[in-house]
This record gives C-alpha cells, structure tokens and sequence, in this order.
C-alpha cells in the first residue's frame, strides 16, 4: 500500500508512510530492511542454529534450544521493550 502525506503537498513520493509526528507522513525507503527485519532474522537464525546443534551433536535438542531460546531473549526484550516499533 502507498501512501502520500495531504498535509505536505511539495512531497510527491510514493512509498510507505511512517509517522515522524502525529500528523505528518515521509515516505520510507522499502530498498533496505529496517531494524526489526534483522532482528527477527537474527531470533529465526539463532534458533535455527540451535535445533541443527541439538540433531547433529551429542547435546540433546532441548538443551541446545534452550540455549538458543536464552541467546535470542536479549533481541526479543530489545525489538519489544527496549526499541519497541513506533
């Protein structure tokens, strides 16, 4: 969905509005991922990473996703609590 601000008629760009003041739209640049992007593909990785260790080492799964659980948290209370989205 596009959307263009009516309170600024001189920006004529399309793209995704983010509000940087209650009423006031600019237009986000879709090219790069933002930083929730990274986060929830860093969580996705992490555990990923764990539940390979669990099935091909000598740890056992719930072990090794329990550590990556514990290694993701930090990035879950950062996206949620600490920088939560605006």
């Amino acid at each position: 969905m596009m959307f263009v601000s009516e309170r600024q008629p001189n920006s004529g760009s399309f793209g995704t509005g983010r509000p940087v003041a209650p009423d006031e739209l600019q237009p986000v640049d879709p090219a790069g991922p933002s930083r929730y992007d990274v986060l929830l593909g860093s969580i996705s990785v992490l555990l990923a990473v764990a539940w390979l260790v669990g099935q091909f080492s000598g740890v056992p799964v719930w072990a090794a996703m329990a550590v990556g659980s514990l290694l993701a948290l930090p990035l879950v209370a950062d996206g949620l609590a600490v920088n939560p989205p605006r």
